[in-house]
């Protein structure tokens, strides 16, 4: 060939940057380009969203000062004459169990509650255990929950142990609340606590569960010093659907109250296992007329 033949003809086209390249070439900034802006859409959700931390800071507010009288001082005549009575909705009394005292970090035996915000049994169960114990101590501080809306008993009115401030010379208390009654982007409930390994040891023996690497099994859970057991309400929460903390607890102060005597006779129940952990002391409460009422129902004499 002459070297002016090649001149005419021109240069032979390089196929590694044909047409077909600079289209790959123009894809692959795009997929760059997409990449990037979702990188910011994650880091941007990321800064902004509500974490689970954030979730559950915000304190519930307290107890007004009188619900909190009420509860924590229902009158020892509707106590006595309640006893383990509520004819309109049946009791289940705790069953009674042995094993090693269980005892809390003051020394003395420890009163274990285990529940869920928004759990509507645990909201039932805390009304009876706070009459229970404010005869054995004094809460200096409650704060107010109710459970989940969409629960099959919606939105019952009760406090929640978390913050709680409880003090007493005859028990120790623990009141652990395991989930919150806000709902997390998955649908599930934000968690706010964890069992220990003796209260989850505990609850495997006596309760239902726990199941490893979950939730507990049923709640609540109430352990008296391992002498008495409950693993559900002591009553339907249907008592206490659509009623407000208010009405609630001054209805307790009268013994012909719509919710007092399923609340009222869980009390008393309660109290007979607390009674039974520290001896029957105080002796005022252990020997009163409700209790042994209980003592008679339980089998104890």
């Amino acid at each position: 060939m002459h070297q002016g033949d090649r001149g005419a003809t021109g240069p032979v086209p390089d196929p590694a940057i044909g047409p077909s390249s600079a289209r790959t070439a123009r894809v692959v900034w795009v997929v760059i380009a997409i990449l990037l802006v979702g990188v910011i859409v994650l880091v941007a959700y990321a800064l902004t969203r509500p974490s689970a931390t954030a979730q559950r800071s915000a304190k519930p507010a307290r107890t007004s000062p009188g619900v909190l009288a009420a509860v924590t001082g229902v009158p020892g005549s509707v106590l006595d004459s309640t006893g383990v009575a509520a004819p309109r909705s049946p009791v289940i009394p705790p069953k009674l169990v042995t094993g090693a005292p269980l005892v809390g970090p003051g020394g003395k035996p420890l009163v274990l509650f285990v529940g869920a915000d928004f759990c509507p049994f645990c909201a039932a169960e805390r009304w009876p255990l706070v009459v229970a114990l404010s005869r054995f101590g004094r809460f200096a501080e409650l704060r107010n929950t109710a459970s989940s809306p969409n629960a099959v008993f919606p939105s019952i009115q009760s406090f929640t142990f978390t913050d709680s401030s409880y003090t007493s010379q005859y028990v120790d208390f623990t009141g652990v609340e395991l989930f919150s009654s806000v709902l997390a982007r998955d649908g599930s409930y934000v968690r706010i606590a964890e069992l220990t390994a003796g209260e989850a040891q505990v609850m495997a023996r006596y309760g239902n569960g726990p199941t490893p690497g979950t939730a507990p099994g049923q709640l609540p859970f109430v352990d008296i010093a391992n002498h008495m057991v409950a693993s559900t309400a002591g009553f339907s929460p249907a008592v206490l659907v659509g009623l407000s903390q208010s009405t609630i607890a001054g209805d307790l102060s009268q013994a012909g109250g719509a919710v007092t005597p399923p609340v009222v006779a869980s009390a008393n129940y309660l109290t007979a296992g607390i009674c039974l952990a520290t001896g029957q002391q105080p002796g005022s409460v252990c020997a009163s007329k409700g209790v042994r009422a209980a003592d008679k129902a339980l089998g104890l004499g």
